[in-house]
This record gives structure tokens, sequence and C-alpha cells, in this order.
């Protein structure tokens, strides 16, 4: 079985969202999540910087760990992917059940992965509240 880096793993350590492609592994930090599949994999660090691109420049922040505030990365990781959940399923949301899927159903909407407007998903990442629990 492949150990892969989650691109999200953040939001399933909390429990806040869910993946079908997510595993929990110990590290020597503590417990993280691995992708089980390398593709999977690919395709949500793809993503991820999509919501990166157009996050960063709403925030007027650079992609330096150093500079930009740990806040607004994890604003851009929640809120892309509640936003993205929202377009693909048609549904109101504030829990991904599944991040895998709402990925694959916009790639499979929007015919790749370069055409998911992610600039929509802009004032879901600037609207979300960090540090409650999200349940």
């Amino acid at each position: 079985m492949t150990d892969c880096k989650c691109s999200f793993a953040a939001t399933m350590i909390r429990e806040d969202y869910a993946c079908e492609k997510a595993r929990m592994v110990t590290r020597r930090s503590g417990p993280d999540i691995a992708c089980s599949s390398e593709d999977a994999s690919r395709l949500c660090m793809d993503v991820l910087e999509k919501f990166k691109e157009v996050g960063l420049s709403a925030f007027d922040a650079e992609d330096d760990l150093l500079k930009t505030p740990h806040s607004v990365y994890v604003k851009i990781q929640y809120g892309g992917l509640l936003g993205l959940t929202r377009d693909v399923m048609h549904a109101p949301a504030n829990h991904v059940e599944n991040i895998f899927q709402s990925i694959g159903q916009a790639v499979k909407h929007y015919h790749s992965l370069e055409e998911i407007p992610c600039q929509n998903y802009v004032q879901t990442m600037k609207k979300f509240k960090v540090g409650r629990k999200r349940r």
C-alpha cells in the first residue's frame, strides 16, 4: 500500500472533513493522514496549488510559511474545499464528506483541472472562520 502525502491532512486530522482515500498513520511528529493513491495525492496537490494561487492573492499574501500567517493557509484549504463541494454537489454544506469525490466531480464537471473556477471560491475562503470546531 502506498503512503503518499495528503494535501488536505489538516482538515481530516481535526475530523472536520473526510476522504475515501485517507488513512490514518503515525509519524514521529504524531498522527497524520496519508493518501492511499498516488494519483489521488497528485490531483489533490494540484487542486491545492490552484486554491493557493487565487487565495493567496485574495489575502494579499505570498506563499512563504515565514511571512504568511497559518490562518491564511487554513482558510484557503477549508474554504476552497467547501466552495468546490458546494459548487459541484449543488447543496449547501458546512462539511465535506468526501474530498476525493468532490474533486473528482469537479474535474468531471469542468472537463479538466485547469477549468475548475477556483476564483469563485475566494469568498468562501475569506468567510471561513478559523479556530472553532465545525461539525
